[in-house]
């Protein structure tokens, strides 16, 4: 199992459309059944609060959280220090929002793409989509998204 994001960097302006792309590939032998599907979840994440910059300076935290690589972006505080939610799953052609999200036109699109609507102050983060199957069970499951909106 591999999972990657084409934009691992993305920058939108308030309400405008955000489309996070995650792709993966399976050794698994694709089936018709839905439950040998993957199970796709994006999971949102705030960025960190640092001394320099505040989760209230999306675009300074942006700025901090991507100079570092992905990996230590995503674990650089505890998820107790930060909004940590899930933000939506997807398996077959059926797809479950999370409770902050829902009355939000998100939706998961194609295999895996995470497609936030109009983005709101409240999207800039991180996103992690991870892809869960029973039929593949080596390599990564997971990729980071990190996101900063920004004011017109």
């Amino acid at each position: 199992l591999q999972v990657w994001v084409s934009n691992p960097h993305t920058v939108a302006l308030l309400f405008q459309p955000v489309l996070l792309r995650c792709h993966y590939r399976t050794s698994a032998s694709s089936s018709s059944s839905s439950s040998s599907s993957p199970i796709i979840t994006w999971k949102y994440k705030s960025f960190c609060a640092t001394p320099s910059a505040g989760i209230d300076d999306p675009l300074q935290a942006g700025t901090d959280v991507s100079s570092s690589s992905s990996s230590s972006s995503s674990s650089s505080c505890p998820d107790s220090s930060r909004t940590v939610r899930i933000v939506a799953t997807k398996q077959g052609d059926v797809v479950t929002l999370g409770e902050f999200y829902k009355g939000r036109s998100v939706t998961v699109l194609g295999e895996a793409e995470l497609s936030l609507g109009p983005a709101a102050w409240g999207d800039s983060g991180i996103y992690v989509c991870t892809v869960t199957t029973i039929l593949d069970l080596v390599g990564n499951n997971e990729a980071v998204a990190e996101l900063v909106v920004l004011g017109e």
